[in-house]
């Protein structure tokens, strides 16, 4: 019903494909999330770009809600000439209903392919175009509360018999493995579920199922779901399933800080004040990469994905000065991390190249160390995969109730992955596939 009337609201007299031509005396605007806005953006991006473009103004609008805003602006013809989305999946309705630019020949022109990492170049393409690129780039990785862990005299586990062990000696002191907790946000379901996926069965038969080449109930998928279940039931998770579904955004890191709990799967979004939590408790946080947990993977990888993702809008006036925009952020490394660093390079982190001499004098060796080591291992092809970036949104958002029927038993990890197969096959036939890198590329 949304994407017939969009459609009819939009019928888009003209999708502008031409990219250097000069608009002069005209205001790109970009909405973005209020409580994620880079606080230097006017002096850093806005106003750069406003003296490099003489005769375009950039105005960039804190929005709160900015997804549900962005819906009903878009109904009544309102939206903004840059379309900010959550992910890729996100902006396919949006494309199905014909109301997003593509960009192919924007990217050609003007060598962004290049410019960004070739993994996040690809995965804004539907059908074969481009619609988006990422605003910003992230992994799931093992943050873990080093103070703990130099008392107990523990080391980072890199395998599950090492997780297990330290799991085990954890529980044996009363305290919680891992901390986490999905209130106020259910997509915390399928965050940790691609760890599961891309470690257990492993990055080659998670990519094999994404490209059909072996069904969703696959040995070695299920038994990823099964794995992430028991240590769902067994409580590894904040003490167990109740505790988990009552802890909101701030209540797994407070538990970390505190020494509640050992460890934290989560996402490289949570380098944005995951000091305060320890500050404040007088310990101190590292990383580590996510330990691998079957004999089906040799080393870790690490998860793709992109977070917020950047498109033009297919009924803007000024499509050629919406694209200036964004080519002006591909097109410089340290002002890209001038704007990632003030938010805690947990958001903004535009994946373009880049190395360590870019980043701000003073930026935490933590997060270099992260991003050094990420270019590395992806760039080795040892990647791993999020549900968020790489699934059509009918499928990911599967993982966010169904997760729980399973968790609860009241729905078999069988059951759920027929579900699971039957959304897959209907978003293949309906077109809505995600481009998917090759693990080892």
């Amino acid at each position: 019903m949304l994407k017939r009337l969009l459609l009819v609201l939009f019928l888009l007299p003209a999708l502008v494909t031409g990219v250097v031509g000069a608009q002069d005396g005209v205001t790109v605007t970009w909405w973005t999330e209020t409580n994620s806005m880079p606080s230097n953006i006017q002096e850093v991006l806005v106003d750069p770009f406003n003296e490099a473009h003489p005769g375009i103004t950039l105005e960039i609008l804190p929005q709160e809600s900015l997804n549900e805003t962005l819906r009903v602006a878009i109904q009544g013809g309102e939206a903004p000439d840059i379309l900010q989305t959550p992910g890729a999946n996100f902006i396919s309705e949006f494309v199905d209903a014909g109301l997003v630019m593509p960009l192919d020949e924007a990217a050609a022109e003007l060598g962004w392919e290049d410019k960004l990492l070739g993994w996040a170049f690809g995965s804004g393409q539907l059908g074969g175009q481009l619609y988006s690129i990422p605003l910003t780039y992230e992994s799931l990785v093992l943050f873990y509360n080093k103070t703990l862990f130099d008392e107990q005299g523990w080391s980072p586990p890199t395998n599950i018999e090492e997780f297990n062990a330290l799991a085990d000696a954890a529980n044996a002191l009363g305290i919680f493995p891992t901390a986490g907790g999905n209130a106020t946000w259910q997509g915390y379901n399928e965050i940790i579920l691609g760890m599961y996926l891309s470690n257990v069965a492993g990055p080659d038969n998670f990519y094999r199922a994404m490209t059909g080449e072996i069904p969703w109930d696959d040995e070695s998928i299920a038994d990823s779901y099964e794995l992430f279940r028991q240590h769902m039931v067994d409580g590894w998770f904040s003490g167990g399933l109740e505790n988990f579904l009552a802890n909101g955004g701030d209540d797994a890191p407070v538990e970390l800080a505190t020494g509640l709990s050992a460890m934290m799967m989560d996402g490289t979004w949570r380098f944005r004040g995951i000091d305060q939590f320890f500050v404040e408790n007088d310990t101190v946080w590292d990383w580590a990469p996510l330990p691998t947990m079957s004999d089906r993977v040799e080393d870790y990888n690490y998860t793709l994905a992109t977070g917020s993702t950047l498109s033009v809008n297919g009924a803007s006036p000024n499509p050629d000065a919406a694209v200036k925009v964004l080519d002006f952020l591909l097109s410089d490394a340290s002002r890209v991390l001038q704007l990632a660093a003030d938010v805690g390079f947990g958001e903004w982190v535009v994946p373009i190249h880049f190395s360590a001499d870019d980043f701000p004098e003073g930026t935490d060796e933590r997060v270099v160390r992260f991003f050094a080591d990420f270019a590395a291992v992806t760039g080795g092809g040892r990647i791993g995969y999020t549900t968020w970036t790489f699934w059509p949104s009918t499928v990911s958002l599967h993982s966010w109730d169904g997760l729980e029927r399973v968790w609860y038993g009241e729905e078999s990890v069988e059951e759920y992955l027929a579900v699971k197969q039957a959304l897959w096959d209907e978003a293949v036939a309906e077109g809505n596939m995600l481009p998917v890198p090759a693990p080892g590329m």
